[in-house]
């Protein structure tokens, strides 16, 4: 594709247009000229996003990550790329529930009922493409495989931060 439509485009929205040309000092350096090159050899902008969307060079980029938030099919991809737990919880209350025999709170998913998909990261990472929703602290707090009712499928301590996007929740332990 010609570089001059780039800017045309209203298949990409003008501010993740601006992030994937913005190169910040966190940025791989060079970034802008992938992104060109990934441009000018697609065929396709379905093309471009997966080309831009595979290349891990890339994902310090914030217009990176603003392509994800446009297909949730792709945030789950990239998780499972990084081969981080992942388990599966139902909802009624369009929620994931979390806590313990004393006390549980229904953290909102922003789809609704169905499935939440839940990725366990050990390690401490930003998780750009989802949206940073609260933090939860202690010893041997749980996850619940249904947002109305008491199975237990994980137990967790420690300092976690959680994001989530559209059903799908991080849950990202903070070495803080």
């Amino acid at each position: 594709m010609k570089w001059e439509n780039f800017e045309k485009t209203k298949k990409i929205d003008e501010f993740t247009k601006r992030c994937l040309l913005n190169e910040s000092i966190y940025d791989y350096k060079g970034s802008i000229e992938i992104i060109k090159e990934y441009w000018l050899n697609a065929k396709t902008i379905t093309e471009f996003k997966e080309l831009v969307k595979n290349d891990l060079r890339l994902e310090n980029n914030q217009g990176y990550w603003e392509l994800f938030k446009e297909d949730t099919r792709l945030v789950i991809n990239y998780l499972n790329k990084k081969e981080h737990e992942r388990i599966e919880t139902y909802s009624d209350i369009g929620s994931l529930k979390v806590g313990n025999k004393d006390f549980t709170i229904c953290i909102p998913n922003g789809i609704g009922d169905g499935t939440n998909y839940v990725y366990i990261i050990n390690e401490d990472v930003k998780i750009p493409c989802l949206k940073f929703i609260t933090t939860m602290s202690g010893e041997n707090f749980e996850i619940y495989d249904y947002d109305c009712g008491n199975n237990v499928i994980k137990r967790l301590s420690g300092r976690y931060a959680i994001y989530n996007y559209n059903g799908i929740f991080a849950i990202v332990k903070w070495n803080k």
